[in-house]
């Protein structure tokens, strides 16, 4: 259980920070304070998370920096798909949405297999 809590703080990071960083879009009349102000605190609840998530990841998978940041990278992806289907109804080209994921999964991959950890 302990190997999953870190993916799970990272992930949980990923949503703070793609609510603190794009969610103030769906807002037509929103002052740079007002982001800001709801901004800030979502922030700092993904900086803790954050934190404990890479040390976990670090100590108990024995995941280097750039597998940590592969690993975020593609929760953000995730997150920004389901802000942007969900909340902010963009158009998006799917197929060059899928390509880029599977290229940061792809490099996730290699990185490890490089590792020997995979």
């Amino acid at each position: 259980m302990n190997k999953f809590i870190s993916i799970l703080f990272i992930y949980i990071a990923t949503v703070f920070y793609v609510l603190a960083s794009y969610y103030h879009l769906s807002f037509k009349d929103w002052t740079f304070w007002k982001a800001f102000c709801v901004a800030v605190p979502l922030v700092i609840i993904e900086y803790c998370f954050s934190l404990r998530g890479n040390y976990y990841a670090n100590t108990i998978l024995k995941l280097n920096a750039l597998q940590i940041l592969l690993i975020t990278l593609i929760f953000y992806f995730i997150n920004l798909w389901i802000l942007n289907f969900v909340i902010l109804k963009n158009d998006v080209v799917l197929w060059k949405e899928v390509v880029a994921f599977v290229c940061i999964v792809f490099a996730f991959f290699i990185s490890g297999i490089m590792d020997n950890k995979i």
